[in-house]
């Protein structure tokens, strides 16, 4: 839907065309209106005041006029604009100027609302409107429509059919499918979370698009059959194309002969109630299939379906269903571009303060209401269409995305900004010396000074602080614990007793053993004294070396019962619960050995950064936790060349830390655990690794690594010279074929 408001309290008109300059103003004859033009009634202005709605039936389009404007057309056929102005003047309480009629008359020319236009006029629009094939292409390929049916008679046929789903018990319904299907998925909502969506096979795919075009005509056919019932006509139906992705729309405009806004916010929110509804009568069936595609169908309609309608229609920043529904609501025709226009307006004030004129009166409320809706949209916009650019990027082949995003950058983002400094160029003459001109001086002379000058030389570099050696304890074998001869923060020595386990199986298999080597050493003396057998005694001599050495293996796990420290250095994480008395196993930590010294930081640079880092470099790491006071530290080693796998996984996206990584799973080939867990965090830009040492070596380590933050000294670069260099980086990469 779209239309164009005019209004003339004072006599002024707003108008978008230019003609040849009507002069004198009392010898000139107007041309008349045209005479299949529809004058209807709209509904008033916010101050009250009548409106009306020129509707243009050839090209289907309205345009709204206040009442001044009503007063001038109604005396039209006075011919010349002072004759009308005075007839108005005489007639009315309004006193326009000739000059308010000329500004009317140019409107109405410009929209090819009047008869016998200029032949240079007319050739002068055309050539306007005539582009070339790139520049159609550029303007169509994000949005273009492709109309496919006129549904108007079909619609006339059929509406009286589709009455009793506008009456309350409708109504009723839908509100108790929906509350019994909510209270039924509930009482299973585990079953109902995890509905398995049988869309990957090709019965799945096909039930899936079946499932989205029927919701989909269901919501087009929603609004046009609200249309209809308010006695609109529905021209076309058809298929947009959003940056290729197809979409159906219902030709509406047909609303703005209503005067009623009540009526038109009933039409432009009738799909999505469509929806609503939907998903009521989905949630209540989902309960009663079996599990399988159609199952999985009315999820899809109960949830994701009506989701993402109302995500993308109920947002104003397009003009989808919530524009429309704002703009009734607000009662602003041409939302957008009045909004822009009074954005504009307000950002030249704030910045030069030039004393223009406000390009429209609105009440304070709405006033507020249209720059805070103005300036989202430009920030949406500029978001949107960022992010069309990378998608444009990534789906058509490198070549034409590259062309494609620098097209959706330079046409939709650059030109707008471009265009308005033009304006604020060509308007330089005007400005004159105050606060807001000196402020926006200096606010550009600062900008300037922090993109050109290098300001800190400081790079951030996440790392961890961790001990430089631990070594954790464990049982060898299952076992009870005889002793605990430590405590958690006690400096220990290499090789200090720690614990004392004992294992009485152990203990057993040791009685056991030495009974059969004393059993084999009594067979051989008696064999050996009785020279009997004697054959069978290096038998008996390979059963006792067997026994000898099965007595030492238990001799030496029974040795290893007693944990000693392996390194020197600080014992912590000894659990409370480990008494004596306790069995523990092989898999139960007893406790940590944390080396001495100060600890080492080890952490990564992106490779913007890498020729600025240097060994030496002072350093300051700040640790997540706040409570940790500053630690200075020096940087002793940076590695050249990048890491294939984070070696400190703390860091890595995937377990809360800073750098992104691409966890890739498989098979080991003959690595360790820590080789192949290091292998699996892949970092997705280049990162090398820094090592850093505290300063204060006295200090202890730490007992866990403890992640933040070293900000090292580097090389200082401006904002400009970073951003040309990273601009260089990815045009050299992307560039490459």
């Amino acid at each position: 839907m779209g239309a164009a408001a005019i209004g003339m309290t004072t006599g002024t008109a707003a108008g978008t065309a230019a003609v040849t300059p009507v002069d004198p103003l009392d010898s000139v004859r107007l041309p008349p209106l045209r005479e299949e033009l529809q004058l209807l009634p709209a509904p008033p202005a916010v101050d009250g005041s009548p409106c009306w709605t020129i509707h243009d039936p050839v090209r289907n389009r309205y345009f709204r006029i206040g009442h001044g404007a009503f007063e001038v057309i109604a005396r039209w056929h006075h011919g010349s604009p002072r004759a009308i102005a005075a007839a108005v003047a005489a007639e009315t309480v309004l006193e326009p100027e000739a000059e308010d009629v000329v500004g009317l008359y140019r409107f109405l020319a410009g929209s090819n609302l009047t008869q016998g236009a200029d032949v240079d006029f007319l050739a002068k629009q055309t050539a306007a409107r005539r582009t070339s094939w790139w520049m159609w292409l550029l303007h169509n390929y994000l949005f273009f429509r492709i109309p496919l049916v006129r549904p108007d008679a079909f619609l006339n046929a059929t509406v009286r059919y589709v009455a009793p789903f506008y009456s309350r018990a409708w109504l009723w319904t839908v509100i108790g499918a929906g509350v019994l299907g909510l209270i039924l998925a509930m009482r299973q909502w585990d079953s109902f979370a995890h509905t398995f969506l049988h869309f990957f096979s090709l019965e799945g795919m096909a039930l899936y698009g079946v499932t989205l075009l029927a919701t989909k005509t269901l919501h087009e056919l929603g609004h046009a059959y609200t249309a209809k019932r308010f006695g609109c006509r529905v021209p076309t139906m058809g298929v947009a194309f959003l940056v290729m992705w197809p979409v159906l729309y219902t030709d509406t405009s047909d609303a703005w002969r209503l005067v009623s806004r009540r009526a038109r916010l009933h039409i432009a929110a009738a799909g999505m109630l469509t929806e609503l509804a939907l998903a009521a009568f989905a949630t209540l069936a989902w309960s009663f299939l079996p599990d399988g595609p159609l199952r999985s169908a009315a999820f899809f309609v109960a949830t994701v379906s009506w989701v993402t309608t109302l995500t993308i229609n109920l947002s104003p920043f397009m003009r989808f269903d919530g524009y429309y529904l704002l703009a009734d609501a607000l009662d602003v025709p041409n939302l957008q571009d009045r909004a822009f226009a009074l954005a504009r307006w307000r950002l030249r004030e704030w910045l030069f303060g030039l004393g223009d004129e406000v390009p429209e009166r609105f009440d304070p409320w709405l006033h507020r209401v249209m720059l805070a809706y103005a300036f989202a949209t430009w920030v949406y916009r500029l978001v949107l269409f960022i992010g069309i650019a990378g998608l444009v990027y990534h789906v058509f082949i490198k070549v034409l995305g590259i062309v494609l995003f620098a097209v959706e950058v330079g046409w939709f983002i650059l030109r707008p900004l471009v265009n308005e400094a033009k304006e604020w160029w060509e308007r330089r003459g005007s400005l004159r010396p105050n606060r807001n001109l000196l402020m926006t001086l200096g606010g550009l002379a600062a900008l300037v000074w922090l993109a050109f000058v290098p300001v800190t030389g400081t790079i951030a570099v996440p790392s961890v602080w961790r001990a430089e050696g631990f070594s954790t304890l464990f049982a060898p074998v299952p076992s009870r614990i005889a002793e605990v001869l430590v405590q958690p923060g006690r400096r220990v020595a290499a090789g200090d007793l720690l614990f004392r386990l004992e294992a009485p199986e152990l203990t057993n298999k040791l009685q056991q053993s030495e009974l059969r080597i004393a059993l084999a050493q009594d067979r051989i003396d008696r064999m050996l004294a009785a020279r009997d057998g004697l054959d069978r005694v290096r038998v008996m001599e390979e059963d006792l070396a067997a026994g000898l050495a099965d007595r030492q293996g238990l001799l030496d796990s029974l040795a290893r019962l007693e944990i000693r420290a392996p390194i020197a250095g600080t014992v912590v994480d000894i659990a409370d619960a480990l008494r004596p008395g306790r069995w523990v196993g092989p898999s139960l930590a007893l406790g940590q050995i944390v080396a001495d010294g100060g600890g080492e930081l080890v952490g990564y640079v992106a490779e913007n950064d890498l020729t600025r880092v240097m060994v030496g470099a002072d350093a300051v790491f700040h640790a997540d936790d706040p409570l940790r006071p500053r630690m200075a530290a020096r940087v002793t080693a940076v590695d050249r060349v990048g890491v294939k796998g984070l070696d400190v996984p703390a860091l890595a996206s995937i377990h809360g830390g800073p750098i992104a990584v691409e966890s890739q799973t498989g098979p080991s080939m003959g690595r360790t655990n820590a080789e192949a867990a290091r292998s699996n965090l892949k970092p997705v830009e280049a990162v090398y690794r820094v090592t850093l040492a505290p300063l204060d070596r006295a200090q202890a380590g730490p007992a866990h690594q403890m992640r933040g933050v070293a900000r090292v000294d580097g090389e200082a670069r401006s904002l400009a010279d970073r951003f040309w260099r990273t601009a260089l980086a990815v045009l050299i990469r992307e560039t490459g074929f």
